[in-house]
């Protein structure tokens, strides 16, 4: 459990710490990280604005939809593909080492990346 629990890093961020959203990727640059080692999710936005999302094997999250929002890290990154009904693909990346929280309610997608001083997207995307 402990090697689990790991994997989300330390988190700094406070609850009320602004976000912006996660970087928007092509199909082709997901496709790359993950070929690189990234952990992958995938997610869909309902029009109700149901949001169901699944985590490949062995990702463990610090946030859930339900807890406080605390942010967290990941050591790798993490790139996500979002269905959204309405016929959209969009797909995100968490670059390694930044804290990274949901929020159901953001649109176009949930994720979001909080507590950077320079909110420019890293390299690769």
């Amino acid at each position: 459990m402990a090697s689990s629990l790991m994997a989300c890093g330390p988190s700094y961020a406070p609850v009320s710490a602004v976000g912006r959203p996660c970087p928007e990727i092509t199909q082709a640059d997901f496709d790359a990280a993950l070929a690189n080692g990234a952990a992958r999710g995938d997610a869909r936005i309902r029009s109700s604005g149901m949001v169901d999302i699944r985590f490949g094997p062995g990702v463990v999250h610090c946030a859930t939809y339900n807890s406080s929002m605390k942010p967290c890290r990941r050591p790798n990154d993490l790139v996500i593909r979002y269905e959204i009904d309405g016929d959209q693909t969009r797909y995100v990346r968490v670059p390694a080492n930044s804290q990274y929280r949901f929020k159901v309610a953001n649109r176009p997608t949930t994720c979001e990346i909080v507590n950077e001083d320079d909110p420019a997207s890293p390299a690769g995307s």
